[in-house]
């Protein structure tokens, strides 16, 4: 007989407060294997007169911070386009948009995974149990995004109940002011095992000169260079596409023309700011099965050297920590 997950809403659609904090919610006690948030966002227009079509971007930086927290240490803690691109090169799945209408009043909706494994419903990775009250969800709102005047919020979370699992994923954002050209060290954390960095550059490639903050970059581990000797940005975009082919295709586009009546040759699919070109992934775990994961336990230091192209803008990066719980340690 297989064994039993379960699915439950664990905070059900209410509206989302714009420039505000949501009241931290109490998650499930069981091992954990993943949350699904979704964002029901309310036209305020008609999309064919606005362009929005199926774009998803817009409705998910509405988020502008979200963590889970475990007796106030962060689990999970970013952006929500940082976390749901970070998901997405894990699993190699993206979201979608699910709508009825482009109708002014219709609801679009999407679902984003924030997973504690690397492969969701994986009865070996997850969360540990924890007490009642241990574990809490929050989330931060920035402004409504143009285009819509309302959103909703919904939250479920899969329980592993016939399981223990023996160890679980941590991902934050650490942040770095890039304020001149050239070389410089942001550090990695120290103590586990690290699967991957995602990197996330504040110039893309839709800007009129390619220059990029993360514009070379190796690793260094107590000063000697490891697994990335030097690699370019633009290469570290091979990484996105195996991981999840087709990847910028994913995130939704808008297409356009001169004129309704006017044939003017090719399609234009408008990429514009999508935040899915401003993202690279330094992969050490590229077989999936932790057999070239970085082990960082001994290193004095552990350091990204970065190259920078750019004197201003900041760089955010997330790696991806491979933690044993506390009843397999």
């Amino acid at each position: 007989m297989g064994k039993r997950f379960l699915r439950s809403i664990v905070s059900d659609f209410q509206t989302l407060t714009a420039s505000a904090d949501i009241t931290p919610v109490d998650l499930p006690v069981n091992p954990l294997s993943c949350l699904y948030l979704s964002l029901k966002a309310t036209k305020n227009v008609a999309a064919q007169a606005t362009n929005l079509g199926r774009l998803m971007m817009p409705i998910i930086q509405q988020i502008t911070d979200l963590s889970v927290r475990k007796l106030g240490e962060q689990i999970i803690q970013g952006t929500l386009d940082d976390l749901a691109v970070l998901n997405a090169v894990l699993h190699g799945q993206s979201p979608s948009v699910h709508e009825g209408s482009y109708a002014d009043n219709a609801e679009q909706v999407v679902t984003i995974p924030l997973s504690f494994s690397r492969r969701p419903f994986w009865p070996e990775e997850g969360l540990a149990a924890a007490k009642r009250g241990e574990l809490r969800f929050h989330m931060t709102a920035g402004a409504l995004p143009t285009g819509y005047d309302a959103v909703a919020w919904a939250l479920e979370a899969v329980e592993l109940i016939e399981d223990e699992p023996m160890r679980s994923l941590k991902y934050t954002t650490n942040t770095r002011a890039i304020v001149a050209t050239g070389r410089q060290k942001v550090p990695l954390p120290i103590g586990h095992e690290i699967l991957g960095v995602l990197l996330f550059d504040p110039s893309d490639e839709t800007d009129a000169t390619n220059a990029y903050a993360w514009g070379k970059v190796m690793l260094l581990k107590d000063n000697v260079q490891q697994y990335y000797v030097e690699s370019n940005w633009e290469s570290l975009r091979e990484a996105m596409e195996r991981r999840c082919g087709g990847f910028l295709g994913r995130w939704g586009h808008q297409h356009g023309q001169a004129a309704a009546d006017t044939n003017v040759g090719e399609e234009m699919q408008i990429i514009a700011d999508r935040a899915p070109l401003q993202y690279g992934y330094l992969d050490f775990d590229p077989r999936d099965d932790g057999y070239f994961a970085l082990d960082t336990l001994g290193a004095s230091d552990l350091d990204l050297d970065l190259n920078s192209d750019v004197s201003t803008g900041s760089v955010r990066y997330l790696p991806v920590e491979l933690r044993k719980n506390a009843a397999a340690a």
